[in-house]
């Protein structure tokens, strides 16, 4: 009886183990499989975002829109400079990768940064 017991047991433990292997297995698979599913974006596709986040504190640092957080208009030319020259240079240094729809939008982007920028700076 006592070695039905101990055969039983063993057994038991067996195929705890066996369930306790094939579950980290089945972790690290969909760990893989998650690793896999991620895909770092392309040069231009982060420029192009860099693009879309600076030229919305130029506009906000032009005054021409308020600043999301703090519900407030405040006009910097320095930065709203700055910020403007920055998305030149990202532009420049993609432009030739980019998609004919995503070459006009910046190009009209830029001159509407730069218009506005003149326009604000001969107000004051």
């Amino acid at each position: 009886m006592k070695k039905k017991e101990e055969a039983r047991d063993k057994k038991t433990e067996k195929d705890e183990e066996i369930k306790e292997k094939k579950a980290k297995e089945k972790v690290k698979k969909e760990e893989k499989k998650q690793g896999e599913g991620f895909k770092e974006p392309d040069l231009p596709v982060l420029f192009v975002w860099f693009i879309s986040m600076l030229s919305g504190k130029s506009w906000e640092y032009l005054g021409l829109i308020m600043n999301p957080e703090t519900k407030e208009i405040n006009k910097d030319l320095k930065k709203a400079k700055i910020a403007i020259d920055t998305v030149a240079f990202l532009y420049d240094q993609i432009k030739n990768d980019l998609n004919p729809e995503d070459f006009k939008r910046i190009e009209n982007l830029l001159a509407n940064l730069r218009m506005n920028y003149v326009e604000k700076l001969k107000e004051s």
